[in-house]
């Protein structure tokens, strides 16, 4: 399952998803090294088998031995290990194809996780488009038992979508397929962390009907969809996390695996505390914003605290700990977090569960997703500012909030959220 992000009930008033541009666009020059194995200009699509009848199927192209891929108009580029290996950003995991066949390792979960994997030549299926401005739009319900909600939105041309999926916590950010003339659809995603496919049918009534949802080869879940408007929310709001009074303070592991105490009353200025797990594509959103304002703002320091598989500080030399600060080190270099070292502090700061989490940051009553941000220091206030989630790039208009709430807690003209 995905950490999810807060979704704000201002959607209410914005029908429009834009499916934003995402990071690594231009690929790199490819490893001279076998360079010339694989011509550029091979497009096609990365096919993953799911099952013996599900698959999700991502455009790409290749440029020398790189691939890049494409969620829609998100574009994530894989880079060469070796002849037949490469490697996903941020995520760490490995693709593996020997000839056109093989599999996807991911490394953030435990055991030697794969799922099988191909390279199918096509045509160039990667094209602008020319997508419908009305939006679609459903209330989903996952699950029987004890289900849970989300909301739907997706833009057309021809039979081709695209969109994301909301909950009262967040989005699945860049989703991408078909919706046929028929009414059967399908919505697949593929970010280096999460496996995403949604299909399902739209009946005569314009509801959603037999629907599944599958992440990777090893969960699944029905649901179903009630057709919305797009102006209308049909989702709750999420608890929101306060601060308990507590002093603003950590304990956690700088890169050096040394231990670090720090403590708000004791460092002036401003300051940006990001709880996260490097296994989090919500929390690699927020970055990118976080990003943008540390260059934007000078005065901002930032720290990054990494709740990750397998941490344990009570004891700071176990290997997990020094896996999970060898792979910050590769996060904060490929998010380009290094390049602000003076003010952007990563720490290694416990194990990854929100309850955990909690218990490391008294001054918050709960933490209730990941990421969840707090700001503090701004006109000298001792009061922080707290986040609960994130809107990612794929929510469009709730995105554009997103920044603006950060751009006014920076400069002070708002209150927490």
């Amino acid at each position: 399952m995905p950490t999810l992000t807060r979704f704000g009930m201002t959607m209410v008033h914005l029908a429009a998803v834009v499916i934003l541009l995402f990071g690594c666009n231009t690929p790199p020059a490819a490893d001279s090294d076998h360079a010339d194995a694989r011509p550029d200009g091979r497009h096609g699509e990365l096919v993953f088998l799911l099952n013996d009848s599900d698959d999700v199927r991502i455009p790409g192209h290749w440029h020398g031995d790189t691939l890049s891929l494409h969620n829609a108009q998100e574009t994530l580029v894989l880079l060469p290990q070796g002849p037949d290996s490469w490697s996903v950003p941020v995520f760490d995991g490995t693709l593996s194809l020997l000839g056109d066949t093989g599999s996807w390792t991911d490394v953030l979960r435990p055991g030697n996780y794969r799922v099988p994997a191909r390279w199918e030549e096509r045509g160039d299926p990667h094209q602008d488009g020319t997508w419908s401005t009305d939006t679609l739009s459903w209330l989903l319900a996952f699950g029987k038992d004890d289900p849970w909600f989300g909301q739907l939105f997706i833009q057309r041309d021809g039979e081709a979508c695209r969109g994301s999926i909301a909950t009262s916590t967040g989005d699945f950010r860049f989703l991408h397929g078909h919706l046929r003339g028929n009414g059967a659809f399908v919505l697949q995603t593929f970010d280096g962390a999460h496996l995403f496919r949604f299909s399902g049918s739209v009946n005569a009534g314009g509801d959603i009907e037999e629907g599944l949802f599958l992440s990777g080869n090893h969960y699944s879940t029905p649901f179903t969809g009630r057709s919305i408007a797009a102006s209308e929310s049909g989702l709750t709001d999420a608890p929101i996390a306060q601060w308990t009074g507590d002093p603003v303070a950590y304990t956690a592991l700088d890169l050096s695996g040394d231990t670090v105490a720090w403590q708000a009353s004791q460092a002036p200025g401003v300051h940006i505390l990001s709880v996260m797990g490097s296994w989090c594509p919500n929390c690699m959103d927020e970055h990118r914003l976080l990003l943008d304002l540390v260059e934007r703002h000078p005065e901002v320091h930032v720290h990054t605290l990494a709740f990750e598989r397998g941490v344990d500080l009570s004891h700071p030399d176990s290997e997990a700990n020094g896996a999970a600060i060898e792979r910050m080190k590769r996060y904060a270099a490929q998010m380009g977090m290094d390049r602000h070292a003076d003010r952007w502090h990563i720490r290694v700061a416990g194990p990854a569960s929100k309850s955990k989490a909690q218990q490391a940051l008294p001054f918050l009553d709960k933490v209730v997703s990941f990421p969840t941000t707090v700001i503090l220091g701004v006109n000298g206030e001792s009061t922080p500012w707290i986040h609960s989630g994130f809107n990612g790039p794929a929510t469009g208009p709730a995105h554009d909030l997103e920044l603006a709430r950060f751009e006014a807690a920076i400069s002070g003209s708002t209150g927490s959220r």
